[in-house]
């Protein structure tokens, strides 16, 4: 059993990370203005844009939670990205033709030209409070497998070092080394994968018909959960899954600035739909294939194979396989791989996000004082930048010691905001209601409804809770504990749906107003052109 990776593992590791940053410097070209910034100067071919879309799902929380998730359970999360699947098909043929409508920077233009600036920046500031904390969940992510293949308890160190190489890469490039790289990057997340399962395979000491064999195998593959009970308690439902996934894909896609970026760097609505169309038919035999791995993982361990015990968390089980189980100069390429994963999210949100404070919430304040060059947001697009990574660099620090399933995580912390984000985006697309004050207000009654039903779940399972947080909930009198355990325990799909349906609901009680010139001007070529 190797004790962690080998000098070779690790010279691999730093030529690959150098390799995908070269590749980055050279695609980016010259970032003169904010439309080359933050939409690649919309030249971005539309198979770029769909590898880039699933290489940005598929971070390190893919990578580590998935087969997480099957070597402690089954194969029923991927009800949930078969919803993902469905829900692409209607995000791709209504809302990506709605989005090339204007040359949006930022979907939230949209919001602005229907509704008004005031709920651009509402629906700015839900998007930067969502993607901040799942973006945090994320960069956590990658770096348990950094403080494993170091042998360091210090993960704090990990997250900071991390996250400032990650910063230094995307001051420079924008969006389009972002998408290129994730090209790249995508490819060999999936070579990792593969890799990974073909030396389990390989190298696990007894024949198929014996691993068949093992105890608890058929439950370990069973892919639908037929429970319609709505209770987290009972596990990820099919229709729970189902809808749930479909609503969260529009959500994160559609609303979701990091993802929805990419669909707007294609020339035309055509490309952005064929890039969201391709994420949809690559999306659940990559997850299925991450699955695979951990329930080969699983059989590692059942068989004896491994020679060592599972660690008690299992989002530790696969980075701890490729540091003590695979060959030296393979570690080193899968890890590459892992490590490119939590690189390639964490640069892409570090865009997403300073897109969004520039053009969603400085430029139209700054525009109401007076014309400003170009260069001069491109400086204030780079102070974003700095900005977000020292406060994802904290917030990551602040998930340390959390117990929960990193997927399962990670998709929670997005429906607190999300649900409330799409509710507007279907007012504004399907239908001719609303206005300012009730789509935000239908924005606003949404998160309280979604945060306390986590806050009900956290009081159930205090160790799932971030680390500062389940501190706080360990120290809650008995009386606080029981008026929140009279909230009902509802599975966390769920959650997005109503948050959904609340902002929708009180979105279209407003009287329709008529679309605004001046705020969806900011957003024409010519204003980008400064």
């Amino acid at each position: 059993m190797q004790a962690g990776l080998s000098v070779i593992d690790w010279s691999l590791v730093v030529l690959f990370l150098l390799g995908v940053g070269a590749v980055g410097f050279h695609a980016s070209g010259n970032q003169s203005t904010t439309r080359d910034y933050f939409l690649g100067g919309r030249s971005i071919p539309w198979w770029a844009a769909s590898l880039s879309i699933i290489a940005t799902e598929t971070s390190a929380v893919t990578f580590i939670g998935i087969p997480a998730a099957a070597f402690a359970g089954d194969w029923t999360l991927l009800q949930l990205f078969t919803g993902f699947a469905i829900g692409r098909v209607f995000l791709a043929l209504v809302f990506v033709k709605a989005f090339y409508k204007r040359e949006y920077i930022t979907v939230y233009g949209l919001l602005a030209e229907r509704f008004g600036e005031k709920t651009r920046l509402l629906s700015a500031l839900l998007f930067l409070a969502g993607r901040v904390v799942g973006s945090a969940v994320r960069l956590y992510a990658g770096c348990l497998a950094v403080r494993i293949a170091l042998g360091t308890d210090s993960i704090e160190t990990v997250i900071i070092a991390l996250g400032l190489f990650g910063a230094a890469f995307t001051l420079k490039g924008g969006i389009k080394a972002v998408v290129w790289t994730d090209v790249i990057l995508g490819i060999t997340l999936l070579a990792g994968c593969l890799v990974s399962c073909a030396w389990i395979l390989a190298s696990l000491p007894t024949d198929a018909a014996a691993i068949a064999a093992l105890e608890g195998l058929p439950e370990k593959l069973s892919l639908i959960h037929l429970d319609t009970s709505l209770s987290d308690a009972d596990g990820l439902g099919l229709i729970a899954g189902l809808l749930g996934g479909m609503v969260l894909t529009l959500a994160t896609h559609g609303t979701d600035q990091d993802i929805a970026q990419r669909m707007l760097t294609c020339r035309d609505a055509r490309g952005g739909q064929l890039s969201v169309l391709g994420s949809a038919v690559l999306i659940v035999p990559l997850i299925a294939l991450f699955l695979a791995l951990g329930t080969l993982l699983w059989a590692w361990h059942e068989t004896g194979a491994a020679g060592y015990m599972a660690p008690v968390d299992n989002n530790e089980i696969f980075p701890l396989f490729i540091v003590t189980d695979l060959p030296p100069g393979l570690a080193g390429l899968v890890m590459a791989g892992l490590l490119a994963a939590a690189l390639s999210s964490f640069t892409s949100v570090l865009n997403a996000l300073s897109a969004t404070t520039v053009a969603d919430i400085y430029r139209p304040f700054a525009e109401r004082r007076g014309d400003h060059s170009d260069a001069h947001y491109m400086k204030i697009s780079r102070a974003a930048t700095l900005l977000w990574t020292v406060l994802l660099i904290g917030l990551a620090i602040a998930f340390v010691g959390s117990q929960d399933n990193i997927v399962s995580l990670a998709l929670k912390v997005l429906t607190y905001f999300y649900g409330g984000l799409l509710g507007a985006f279907l007012v504004a697309i399907l239908t001719n209601r609303g206005s300012g004050p009730s789509v935000m207000a239908g924005m606003l009654a949404s998160v309280p409804i979604v945060l306390l039903l986590q806050l009900r779940q956290f009081t159930d399972h205090p160790k799932t809770a971030p680390g500062l947080l389940r501190g706080w909930l360990e120290d809650l009198g008995p009386g606080t504990h029981a008026t929140l355990l009279w909230v009902p325990d509802i599975a966390w799909p769920w959650w997005i749906i109503l948050g959904t349906l609340t902002s929708f609901l009180i979105g279209c009680l407003g009287k329709p107003r008529e679309p605004s010139a001046e705020a969806g001007g900011s957003y024409s070529p010519e204003a980008e052109a400064g």
